[in-house]
């Protein structure tokens, strides 16, 4: 996954972000045929690598297509579009794999390459933006146009565009990628990459082991598991519905130190298991902590797409995307390890720490995006034009 995200950014930079989306619908269809029709370990190993490549990279694909092509003001509602359907895809995986053989689940998951693949070409129309930083300024007019009609705030941000335009360079390799103005928001994501150290997403590998050791067997692990991802996918849809009334920053600040909490009090309930042990205690605290974590990340992903400049949107966050899967993979590689070793309260009491001190951090470096148009944001990291130079 940390591999294709880096190889999609630079894909869509060069091909467009309609050509991207296919090319990694057909990776999909592949890896999944690979998978159904293997015979032994090693292509049971070569079709998931090929899955990983293509999962990985499809998200950040959708959220630069997806941030270029919406209206500033629908903007944070339409960028957690992703993230529903990831609960949705999570949900349903989860329910396929407990009564349906894996072989028969990569039928489905082909079958859905396939359709995507298709309504992708008949109905998906390049992004003006992208057209218009590779000069095709007639087709991203037009597109612009298509896209957001031609009202005032329209044709005011379609200036801007055009008038930057004139002053950038196609080529970014080394002058774009040292300035500062790419540097700034690299490690803007970077912070936001280890929001999934909060470790809502352990849950989505581990969910039925860790429920069994944290709850002492009280609560049927497959059940439980199916319940959460219902709640994570509610709780996504009411992101939607909140951002429409709260800036982005503050709903996620917010949340991610209430996720904090949720997460100490789920420490001080596990070191006081005999005392308070309940199943419906164990359940709301654990649906809090979920709840929590699970908007933090949808967050954290929204603000992704929108931080780069035009000609590096897509490669800033295809490095963007692989910096959180790759945090993403070491928590759930060392999670087990802690458990086992210091106890479920210390894995909890670590993520709480972590998630804490980011927070701390992001409060003061994450800007405020709502209602901006995404040349007014690249603008903002543009207060000189310094380029880190080597020696």
């Amino acid at each position: 996954m940390v591999f294709g995200c880096v190889g999609a950014g630079y894909l869509i930079d060069y091909v467009g972000r309609r050509s991207g989306h296919m090319v990694l619908a057909v990776i999909s269809l592949i890896s999944w045929l690979i998978v159904a029709f293997a015979t032994n370990n090693m292509y049971m190993l070569i079709g998931r690598f090929i899955a990983g490549l293509s999962a990985g990279a499809s998200r950040c694909v959708s959220l630069v297509y997806i941030g270029e092509i919406t209206d500033p003001k629908y903007r944070s509602l339409t960028l957690v579009a992703p993230s529903i359907s990831m609960c949705v895809g999570a949900m349903t995986s989860h329910f396929l794999g407990g009564y349906v053989s894996w072989r028969h689940c990569c039928y489905i998951y082909g079958a859905l390459s396939v359709s995507c693949l298709i309504l992708l070409f008949i109905f998906l129309k390049e992004s003006p933006l992208w057209l218009i930083s590779k000069g095709k300024i007639d087709d991203g007019t037009q597109a612009f146009k298509w896209f957001r009609g031609q009202g005032i705030d329209s044709e005011k941000e379609l200036q801007l565009v055009l008038l930057r335009q004139n002053e950038k360079c196609n080529q970014y390799f080394y002058k774009d990628i040292m300035n500062l103005s790419f540097i700034k928001p690299l490690l803007v994501v970077f912070l936001l990459s280890f929001v999934q150290f909060n470790g809502a997403n352990v849950f989505s590998f581990y969910a039925q082991e860790m429920i069994e050791t944290s709850f002492k067997g009280s609560i049927d692990p497959f059940a439980f598991m199916v319940g959460i991802d219902v709640v994570r996918f509610v709780i996504t849809v009411l992101i939607v519905a909140f951002n429409k009334f709260i800036p982005r920053k503050i709903f996620f600040i917010t949340a991610n130190f209430c996720c904090a909490i949720s997460l100490f009090i789920l420490v001080v309930y596990l070191l006081n298991i005999e005392r308070f042990g309940s199943v419906g205690l164990s359940i709301t605290i654990t649906v809090l902590f979920i709840s929590f974590g699970g908007t933090v990340v949808a967050l954290a992903w929204s603000f992704v797409p929108e931080l780069f400049s035009a000609n590096l949107r897509g490669l800033g966050s295809g490095i963007a995307s692989s910096m959180s899967y790759l945090v993403l993979f070491v928590c759930v590689k060392i999670s087990p390890g802690v458990a086992a070793t210091y106890g479920d309260a210390a894995m909890y009491a670590s993520y709480g720490v972590v998630t804490v001190i980011n927070n701390l951090i992001l409060c003061f470096v994450l800007p405020e995006t709502s209602g901006r148009t995404l040349q007014e944001i690249e603008d903002s990291y543009k207060t000189s034009d310094t380029t880190v130079s080597t020696l």
